[in-house]
């Protein structure tokens, strides 16, 4: 990416470099999934209550300024996450090889991010945690100005990648605010394209888990929504699609 950013890197209790390979988690934005969204001790919790497998976490923080340029369906940075970033904590901790144990995810553009990483590279993310995703994105009209928007254009990219591609094997966990409305009227904002994406993945025969929560577009909501998606990803794994 020609560019740096912060890498954390959470082991669970008792992590050990001869144990079974972990599980892997890998999310966005950073601090604020570390501070704000309180990942490690979220994971110190359910892992102690068996609730998921013990599972080393990748959290990814932002190149300065570019989060928006990065994390929405941006090729490059998916590229960087499945050719240098996996492969460097794979070298580097014992986390699995089976993209059916590894769950990407984040919140808003890093819902939207997580979905095109494991879309472009579903042999190496089998789960998506999405909160909030941000599928009311397209491309914008100039690439050099990622923040330039069409109007009136159809909030339907990124359902449409998955209508126009064969079964992934993917397994998906979404949700959305019941107050991420869009005043417009014109199906943009969080909730409805959520749930039009959700169900274009469950008419595609996606392993699919859906909720919407009592909330708005904020950390206070995503902090506690993230201990669903882990748990309901953590069941069994969706099998490798047959060549």
């Amino acid at each position: 990416m020609k560019n740096t950013r912060k890498i954390s890197v959470y082991t669970p209790p008792g992590y050990s470099k001869n144990a079974p390979p972990y599980d892997l988690l890998v999310v966005f934005d950073g601090d604020s999934f570390i501070e704000t969204v309180p990942t490690p001790t979220t994971l110190d919790n359910l892992i102690s209550e068996k609730r998921i497998a013990p599972t080393v976490a990748l959290i990814v923080g932002n190149a300065k300024g570019m989060r928006g340029t990065e994390l929405p369906c941006n090729p490059t940075f998916a590229e960087f996450l499945n050719s240098e970033l996996i492969p460097w904590v794979r070298r580097s901790y014992n986390v699995t090889l089976d993209p059916r144990r590894v769950t990407i995810g984040g919140c808003s553009y890093g819902g939207l991010a997580a979905t095109c990483a494991a879309y472009r590279y579903p042999e190496t993310f089998g789960n998506v945690l999405s909160q909030s995703g941000s599928y009311w994105w397209t491309p914008p009209p100039d690439p050099a100005k990622p923040d330039t928007f069409a109007p009136d254009v159809d909030p339907s990219y990124v359902a449409q990648l998955f209508i126009n591609s064969p079964k992934l094997p993917i397994r998906f966990y979404l949700d959305a605010g019941s107050l991420e409305l869009d005043r417009s009227g014109k199906g943009g904002s969080i909730l409805v394209p959520n749930r039009h994406f959700r169900d274009v993945l469950r008419a595609k025969g996606y392993e699919v888990f859906y909720q919407e929560f009592q909330g708005a577009h904020d950390y206070a909501s995503w902090r506690g929504t993230i201990a669903d998606g882990l748990i309901l990803l953590g069941g069994k794994p969706v099998e490798p699609a047959k060549p």
